[in-house]
């Protein structure tokens, strides 16, 4: 008959004890349980249900498989569990690390032959999702005393321009359709989510704390509440009225009585003016209300009769601009554009032009600094859209 030892996978992120009954089944026909870490998470919970586990602390490798071999062989009708440490993908998360385990598993490897088998099996898997808690464990720990003296010092203010930076580097990563940066992006974006839930968690005791649970839990119940054609009975019939009924559901949420309410006057002017022009619409606001001026047929006539005269008075000619862009915005809009990603790919198909340029004047024996006029206009590609590689303005000239 042929002995064998079996290596039992459990996951960190699952609570001991909840195994599945493959497992169970094995560990109560085992011979032995062993395993090299005396504070193993599973280990009371297999004392609790009548398993007792025996703690291996050979530093040698080839010693601990030789006394695993001898147990499996001593009883070959039975196997051998040897209870593998739980130390996830990022190393142990609140268990010490278990010295040679990785050598011992390497030697009980090529320990097998045809009078014993070695093989693994999980006990317990991970849901998904379940990554989630090594990060949160990993900000705990770098937070926690002992941990990064930088990460220990901040707090909401200092990192609120981070959170912008990353939006914008995971919103560049989308414009330039790299999947596998917006992953990384997306990373960093959700460190700063951890961090500022770890810190809010640490005025434990205070009405106003919080963590990373009630940050899930608040975005749950929102995502249920606001979604009734899903989750409850409300039928709709598209796209369009899932919005309205977003849009009302929130302003009862709320206790808007405002549709301005809720826009963050922080973000960008072009999508700020976006933003405010999409919601008057919402209400039925007529066109020449939200630009403040007469009725025209079109925003584009608009923008002609805002045009300031060569006489104009200086002081009118920042009212003048902003009007200008407004009702660029409102011509946008109609249009179904995005004025803010428009005139962020007109920018990058700028910078491409620029950068090309620069490289044709260099490769033309001259310094761009000090090529002079002429020299750019002899270099600069023909037409409005001659520059443009692609239509998200990068090419080979971009960063």
């Amino acid at each position: 008959m042929t002995a064998s030892i079996v290596v039992l996978v459990t996951s960190p992120r699952v609570v001991p004890g909840l195994l599945d009954l493959a497992a169970w089944d094995l560990l109560r026909a085992a011979s032995a349980v062993c395993c090299g870490l005396a504070a193993h998470p599973q280990r009371d919970a297999l004392a609790a249900a009548g398993i007792p586990v025996e703690i291996l602390t050979s530093p040698d490798a080839s010693a601990a498989a030789a006394g695993l071999r001898s147990r499996a062989c001593a009883d070959p009708s039975r196997p051998v569990v040897w209870l593998a440490a739980p130390t996830g993908d990022l190393g142990p998360l609140g268990a010490p690390d278990v010295a040679g385990e990785a050598e011992l598993l390497a030697v009980l490897a090529t320990s097998a032959g045809p009078d014993l088998t070695v093989s693994t099996r999980e006990g317990s898997r991970d849901l998904p999702g379940a990554k989630l808690l090594d990060a949160v464990a990993v900000m705990d720990r770098l937070r926690s005393p002992g941990g990064c003296p930088w990460d220990a010092q901040q707090t909401h203010t200092s990192l609120a321009s981070y959170l912008l930076e990353e939006a914008y580097e995971a919103f560049q990563a989308i414009e330039d359709g790299n999947h596998a940066e917006l992953r990384e992006e997306l990373g960093d974006v959700l460190m700063q989510v951890l961090f500022h839930a770890r810190i809010a968690a640490e005025g434990a005791g205070s009405a106003a704390a919080w963590d990373v649970d009630d940050v899930a839990a608040g975005l749950t119940e929102k995502l249920v509440r606001r979604h009734p054609h899903v989750f409850g009975s409300v039928t709709v019939d598209g796209p369009a009225a899932v919005e309205t009924n977003w849009d009302k559901i929130k302003d009862v949420e709320k206790g808007r009585r405002s549709v301005t309410e809720g826009v963050p006057l922080s973000q960008p002017s072009l999508a700020l003016a976006a933003k405010l022009q999409k919601r008057a619409a919402k209400v039925g606001v007529p066109e020449e209300l939200v630009l403040g001026v007469g009725r025209a047929s079109s925003p584009a006539e608009i923008i002609a009769g805002l045009v300031a005269p060569p006489d104009a008075p200086a002081t009118a000619a920042d009212q003048t601009i902003g009007d200008l862009l407004f009702a660029a915005v409102a011509l946008a809009r109609q249009a179904g554009v995005d004025p803010e990603a428009a005139l962020r790919a007109s920018a990058r198909r700028f910078r491409d032009t620029l950068a090309g340029t620069e490289e044709a004047i260099r490769a033309a024996g001259r310094d761009p600094r000090d090529a002079g006029a002429d020299s750019w206009r002899a270099h600069w590609p023909p037409g409005p859209d001659s520059h443009a590689p692609d239509s998200r303005g990068s090419g080979t000239y971009a960063d």
